[in-house]
């Protein structure tokens, strides 16, 4: 008898394995499909992915206990050979089941476990009619080895393409597809905001038609299923998206390009919490496809694999000019002599005089300031209360909506009308404090009242084409003034806007996150680089700071990543952060407070004392140090208590197996009813 290895569509760890089931006559079941099959003692009917055959039983498996599969799902593979093979390697890599990562790979199924019936409408994969476009030297050069790289039948390694704002990166990628797609490849475009997605699209879809599908998370599961099924089925030959296009199931995959490579959001904050940027190199390398990474700010580790400062090796590719030769003025604002000279309101008054001129020009401006609503926290002046969610501990933002104002918490969405007078003290001297965008439109319009503005934020971008509406409504010029968050910080080219502003520059720099001063000097460098990107404009750009003597603030304003790199790394070098260790974050979570503590406790126990077991063999890798037990950064969301232990250690593998064996010894003696465990592998923000 044959039978198919199945892994069972249930996430829970102790049935993370494959299972035997018998394959019945006239039942031919591919590799890759979907089954239903009978599990658990009710035999209930439960959906499944066959992940191999076997003639034979394991021993321990007697063969009355085998059930049969019920039958296939669909008439078709889900998963590809390149995609199975993907999937167990995230099941190590990010320690989850392997039903996670299948149904992070797959797309989302019908509440019966059917796809829809109809077959994907068939479209041109055939490229549109390179506008003649002349590369500068830097950009030809960038082109030819990406070709050069695509054309080899070697494995190559990683391509960081490091180019400064307005190098013309995206011409690059263009030209690096269009080979591509010559030889009858396929190509995967990752973008790290879906803000950025329209404009992107509209550029490709001008060079490459109906090759293009585009897919995110505003879309429907039905539309999601229908690109995953036109690129199964080979009816497109490009995907551009956020992170999860870069699962998309290409059987001739040629090129992945990662844009904006440096960005926090191509790590997922949910099981499994994978880093898309090492997903892209993994499927190139079982595709033996060229992986292009790019950024004007490339992320400390990669940037270090390229110039050698660790292993593996990435193939580094500069281009250091603007293609209009000119690069935006900063200047550094320093809001401290404001407030001496009595300017207590949200702008300088050298910025105020540029915007001024700026709108009297007839260009236009963007004002950053990474904080949506109205004001970041509502307090009362006499006693000191400050107003908080009851469900998370953090504070309500003031959210000043057409006619109404409400108290919003940003991890819950739970709220409340602003209070009259403060509950505790029943003063009325409970006032807002703070500023978001949506002051920051507010102050606009008092200053420079008849101005269009728009702004661009998770308040105004809900709907399933918010961002591409409030763009192409900028780029129509229907606003001189586009106020937003970092989805107006990076990627996007209006050749009209001459003025930058960052309203608090040093928003992001105290954190405690060790990676607060590469976010800062990125963000910062990214947000200037919207301004004068057209032949002929030199750009303004203003930061505002309270703390302008910082070192990110300052190669910030020169541009200058090089001498930010040596400066950062040697802090980590010296603090023996990422990339020079491995840090893991392991979380726990529940509703009792007292409960996630105490397990918390016996599991900072047991890492103590393997520490000590582990270190007694004198072997350098095994040296770990276990970096507190303390409540995460936001402790408590939607009433759910977190608290971590972040560990470290020089080398990956021995610091996943210390912890995964430490919690494994925790689940073995405490049930954890209640508590659920977070691991993370070099989080993107020390939570």
């Amino acid at each position: 008898m044959r039978f198919a290895l199945v892994c069972v569509d249930v996430t829970h760890v102790d049935v993370d394995r494959l299972f035997h089931y018998a394959v019945p006559d006239g039942v031919v079941p591919l590799i890759g499909q979907r089954v239903w099959v009978p599990f658990g003692r009710g035999a209930k009917p439960v959906l499944g992915y066959v992940t191999g055959f076997s003639d034979s039983l394991p021993e321990d498996v007697p063969p009355e206990k085998v059930k049969a599969l019920l039958g296939v799902c669909e008439d078709f593979a889900v998963l590809t050979p390149e995609n199975l093979a993907l999937a167990f390697w995230m099941r190590d890599k990010y320690y989850t089941t392997l039903a996670a990562c299948i149904r992070c790979i797959t797309p989302a199924s019908k509440a019966d476990g059917r796809f829809p019936g109809t077959r994907a409408r068939k479209g041109s994969t055939k490229a549109a009619l390179p506008a003649k476009v002349t590369l500068t030297d830097e950009q030809q050069v960038a082109v030819e080895h990406i070709a050069a790289s695509i054309n080899s039948k070697e494995k190559c390694a990683p391509i960081l393409l490091h180019g400064v704002t307005g190098s013309g990166k995206t011409e690059v990628y263009l030209h690096a597809i269009q080979h591509v797609l010559s030889k009858g490849l396929q190509a995967i475009v990752l973008v790290p905001e879906i803000a950025l997605t329209p404009q992107i699209v509209s550029l490709f879809t001008a060079r490459f038609g109906g090759a293009v599908a585009v897919t995110h998370s505003r879309l429907t599961a039905g539309e999601r299923f229908h690109i995953w099924k036109q690129a199964l089925d080979g009816d497109v030959s490009l995907v551009i998206g956020p992170r999860s296009a870069v699962f998309a199931p290409f059987k001739r995959l040629g090129l992945i390009v990662i844009d904006e490579e440096h960005e926090h959001t191509y790590h997922s904050d949910t099981t499994p919490k994978y880093d898309a940027r090492a997903v892209a190199i993994k499927r190139s390398e079982l595709a033996n496809a060229v992986v292009v990474l790019g950024s004007a700010t490339p992320s400390l580790e990669s940037y270090s694999r390229a110039v050698g400062d660790m292993a593996p090796s990435y193939t580094l590719l500069k281009m250091t000019r603007r293609v209009n030769q000119t690069f935006p003025v900063v200047n550094v604002l320093d809001m401290r002599r404001e407030l001496s000279r009595g300017n207590t309101s949200l702008f300088a008054t050298t910025f105020k005089d540029a915007l001024a001129e700026t709108l009297a020009a007839g260009k236009q401006a963007i004002l950053f300031l990474n904080r949506r609503g109205h004001s970041s926290f509502v307090s009362c002046k006499l006693c000191g209360f400050v107003m908080a969610c009851d469900h998370c501990r953090v504070n309500y933002t003031y959210h000043a909506a057409t006619g109404t104002a409400r108290l919003v918490c940003h991890y819950c969405g739970r709220g409340g009308a602003m209070p009259k007078c403060c509950p505790i003290c029943e003063s009325v001297h409970i006032k807002q404090f703070g500023a978001g965008t949506q002051k920051v439109e507010e102050e606009i319009e008092r200053l420079f009242p008849g101005v269009a503005t728009l702004r661009m934020d998770m308040d105004t971008t809900r709907g399933k084409h918010g961002h591409a509406k409030i763009l192409e409504s900028f780029r129509k010029g229907e606003a001189q003034i586009l106020i937003g968050t970092q989805m107006v910080a990076k990627g996007l080219d209006f050749p009209n806007v001459v003025l930058v502003c960052v309203v608090s520059a040093d928003l992001s720099l105290f954190t405690g996150d060790f990676r607060a001063g590469e976010y800062t000097f990125q963000l910062l460098t990214q947000v200037a680089g919207r301004a004068g990107r057209a032949a002929g404009d030199v750009g303004q750009v203003y930061l505002q700071t309270y703390n302008p003597e910082h070192y990110a603030l300052e190669l910030a304003k020169q541009a200058d990543y090089e001498a930010f790199y040596t400066h950062e790394i040697g802090l980590r070098r010296a603090m023996l952060y990422p990339p020079f260790s491995y840090v893991f974050s392991v979380m726990l979570s529940g509703p009792d407070e007292k409960i996630v503590i105490a397990a918390l406790q016996k599991l900072w126990a047991i890492m103590e004392y393997s520490k000590k077991i582990s270190e007694s063999g004198g072997k350098a890798q095994n040296k770990f140090e276990l970096l507190g037990m303390s409540p995460a950064f936001v402790s408590k969301i939607k009433k759910q208590f977190r608290w971590k232990i972040l560990a470290k250690c020089e080398n990956e593998e021995p610091l996943k197996a210390f912890v995964l064996y430490c919690v494994k010894k925790l689940r073995e003696n405490d049930p954890l009813t209640g508590i659920n465990i977070h691991l993370t592998l070099n989080p993107v923000m020390l939570d």
